[in-house]
């Protein structure tokens, strides 16, 4: 047998003989990194972007353990309008909200009751949604942290969400191919718009709340009329999953970033691709918009933070600093604060002007500055789990000093 790990974040199982497709083994979050097989064939195991290693009975394709020792992705980030305050999630089934000049954890929204996949706001910073693999959408006020409303509708994971500037709607899309629109005030849906044929990834609303963007898993962006609910356009060139889309305040510039390693940006009202901009490594996960169209954010596999000018297509500068993949990117308003959520764990900030970091955030895992120098009775993988979630420990040398 051989077996193939894709940016899908399906592991493919063949026939070596034959060529032919055996199985697909499911559950990945993330591209995937590695793959090996015991020594019989039986068991699978594949490391991937999303921080697991899961365990395959390659025979019954079953997942059986999945290991996880270092602190979850930062998988989703989200700004207020002013920069001000930052939302991030992650693996815990929490929100995390920070203030952003202080660099200081303000407080933890809990109730999803799986990983919280993505987050977005109001410009006003007063209203929060998430998105989760529970299948559920949440409204949050931001000031009490209390969550208002539970959505309910998806059969699967929640990919991305958005909400309307005045904070009336909220779009959301998942791995159930649809995106529904929901009305915040009475917490019903008021369509469900099908044309996708795979995970719908990304979702953007119009300022004005009259236009949807959503980017999917089967290479395609479409534009869909939010009164109505009807496909307005369908934007093709990407060659690889569309991971994320993002809209300017007025509506006539669209960006789109592709696991195809690039960004496509697309005039809203005709459906022609403006500019493709090239310099990513890997496969890209997230992409944001200045409000005014002048400047966008990306995020990728490669590690990096981009920034690029629209106008030109050129590459404004490469901001270095995570130690995995780029998961979600923010920007302010203005264009002069980006944040960046990454598989290690942090959200970091940066100044787009001198393209320098501003601060790393990270909440406390849970043995941070634990010390276990000289612990008995725990094995070497043990110490390294708990090192991975905060633990520290001092080397010989130092103690005998």
């Amino acid at each position: 047998m051989v077996a193939s790990g894709a940016v899908d974040g399906m592991v493919r199982v063949w026939s070596a003989e034959s060529g032919q497709l055996l199985d697909i083994l499911q559950g990945h979050t993330g591209e995937i990194w590695g793959l090996a097989f015991a020594a019989d064939g039986q068991l699978a195991a594949s490391s991937s972007a999303d921080g697991t290693i899961r365990l395959w009975d390659v025979a019954s394709a079953e997942c059986l353990a999945i290991l996880q020792g270092r602190t979850s992705m930062v998988r989703g980030v989200a700004l207020s309008s002013d920069g001000q305050l930052a939302a991030s999630c992650a693996g815990d089934a929490t929100i995390q909200l920070w203030e952003t000049e202080r660099g200081t954890l303000r407080s933890l929204l809990r109730g999803h009751t799986g990983i919280v996949n993505t987050v977005a706001m109001t410009p006003d910073g007063r209203r929060l949604v998430s998105g989760g693999s529970d299948g559920t959408v949440r409204l949050w006020d931001v000031a009490s942290g209390v969550c208002l409303t539970v959505l309910h509708g998806h059969t699967g994971d929640v990919w991305g969400v958005a909400m309307s500037a005045d904070g009336r709607l909220i779009a959301s899309g998942g791995a159930d191919r649809v995106i529904r629109v929901w009305d915040v005030t009475s917490g019903v849906y008021l369509a469900v718009l099908r044309g996708h044929t795979g995970d719908v990834w990304g979702v953007a609303i119009s300022a004005d709340g009259h236009l949807i963007a959503s980017g999917a898993g089967d290479n395609m962006v479409r534009l869909w009329e939010v009164e109505s609910g009807r496909p307005l356009t369908v934007l093709e060139g990407h060659r690889g999953v569309v991971r994320d889309v993002a809209v300017t305040a007025d509506g006539r510039i669209l960006a789109s970033g592709s696991f195809d390693r690039t960004i496509r940006l697309w005039d809203v009202d005709n459906g022609t691709c403006l500019a493709v901009l090239e310099g990513h490594t890997g496969t890209i996960w997230g992409v944001a918009l200045a409000a005014d169209g002048r400047l966008v954010a990306s995020g990728g596999s490669d590690g990096t933070l981009r920034l690029w000018d629209t106008a030109s297509g050129l590459c404004l500068g490469v901001m270095q600093g995570h130690t995995g993949l780029v998961r979600d990117v923010a920007l302010a308003a203005d264009g002069r604060l980006v944040a960046s959520g990454g598989s290690d764990g942090t959200l970091r900030l940066w100044d787009t002007t001198s393209r320098s970091g501003l601060g790393t955030l990270r909440p406390d895992r849970p043995y941070e500055r634990m010390d276990i120098t000289g612990l008995d009775g725990v094995t070497d993988a043990q110490k390294a789990a708990l090192r991975a979630l905060g633990a520290v420990e001092r080397s010989l040398s130092h103690n005998a000093a």
